[in-house]
């Protein structure tokens, strides 16, 4: 009797032991699960990312007596992404950015003499501030009487840099591949509504005897508060660790709307004796975007 109760005793250590050992084996298997799991790179819904750019930009303009293509600029750029994921391939992008570019513009200076009707010139009163005096809505017929005077004096502009700073948001489809040995291609398609916060000019004049310079003119009321334009472009991103990807693209945008008004409120054209017209103006931004960052 007493071996039988040994026998049995034995046998019930000998089952607890083996099920705590299946019981470790089920915890083992689990964790290992668990971890592979987490381990998996689950795409985000929405993903957020930051960006700093170059951007050369220049701009378009048409053929014109009184003013021409000047060059370009290198321009800058930083702001914030958001990516929200469509399916497995394309995106949608957006976010906000602070862009700050221009263009440069050179003048015709053609005056043969005061009344002929070849002169090709674009003028502009300042004052000793020094600033801009504004024109607009004023009677072309008494230019000398009603602008120079006092501390006022006319320019000849010869040829004037712009620098502009713009609220930029992105409006994009992002369609990209699988990854490739840690990397995805994309290529962007979509546009940019901006809103102007400031635009500066630096300007060489002449008075018709001597050469004048001036730096950071306001030519905000001469601009359009807002621009329209398209985006395209290409690049890739890395995969660092996780869902974190270093990115770089290369983009073309431009816009659909000039920076400056169509009648300017400080230029004028058009010298003859002490009338003039107001200067026609259109300049169309274009540039190519340097993008790097970082999508989290």
């Amino acid at each position: 009797m007493l071996h039988l109760v040994k026998d049995i005793s034995l046998r019930y250590k000998i089952q607890k032991i083996n099920s705590m050992k299946k019981l470790v084996y089920v915890f083992i298997a689990i964790g290992f699960a668990t971890s592979n799991v987490l381990a998996q790179d689950t795409p985000k819904s929405v993903r957020f990312g930051v960006f700093g750019r170059l951007t050369p930009t220049w701009y378009n303009m048409p053929t014109n007596n009184n003013y021409s293509k000047g060059g370009a600029i290198l321009g800058t750029g930083f702001g914030l992404n958001m990516e929200f994921r469509i399916s497995d391939v394309v995106s949608f992008q957006t976010g906000i950015g602070g862009d700050f570019d221009g263009g440069k513009i050179k003048y015709n200076y053609t005056v043969n003499n005061v009344n002929s009707a070849n002169n090709y010139a674009t003028g502009y009163i300042i004052d000793n501030t020094p600033a801009l005096v504004e024109i607009k809505g004023q009677t072309p017929s008494n230019f000398a009487s009603a602008f120079v005077t006092g501390q006022n004096t006319a320019h000849i502009l010869l040829n004037r840099h712009i620098h502009t700073t713009y609220v930029t948001l992105p409006f994009v489809l992002k369609m990209k591949t699988k990854e490739i040995s840690g990397f995805k291609y994309f290529v962007d398609f979509g546009g940019h509504v901006d809103v102007l916060a400031g635009a500066k000019a630096d300007d060489n004049t002449t008075t018709g005897i001597s050469a004048a310079s001036y730096n950071n003119l306001s030519i905000y009321k001469d601009c359009i508060p807002v621009r329209v334009g398209l985006n395209i472009g290409a690049g890739a991103e890395y995969r660092i660790a996780g869902t974190t990807s270093v990115f770089a693209s290369l983009n073309f945008v431009n816009s659909f709307i000039s920076t400056v008004k169509a009648n300017s409120v400080y230029n004028y054209t058009n010298i003859q004796g002490n009338s003039f017209t107001y200067a026609a103006q259109s300049l169309k931004s274009n540039g190519i975007q340097i993008n790097v960052g970082f999508l989290f």
